[in-house]
């Protein structure tokens, strides 16, 4: 049981980085309102989805949470590099 809290935490680290990808491609100095507005629906959605997870796992008990918490910041990091290998 306590795996599947830490791919939970993955999918949800991985979703993560996906979509603040996605946001701050659309970022630019010259952005409409509706833009902005994204950046705040994206942020609330990837805020709710991280503590939905992480409230899930710690109704379970300490240690889910703290491996739902590895998965969520391990998958954020390992997004990050691949984007960062990558010359796009």
């Amino acid at each position: 049981m306590a795996v599947l809290w830490f791919l939970a935490g993955g999918a949800a680290g991985t979703l993560n980085g996906l979509s603040l990808r996605w946001t701050v491609a659309r970022l630019y100095p010259t952005a409409s309102i509706r833009a902005v507005a994204w950046t705040l629906v994206g942020a609330a959605l990837r805020w709710l989805l991280a503590t939905g997870v992480l409230l899930g796992a710690l109704q379970h008990d300490i240690t889910s949470a703290l491996l739902a918490f590895a998965g969520l910041y391990l998958a954020r990091w390992a997004t990050v590099y691949w984007y960062h290998r990558h010359p796009w």
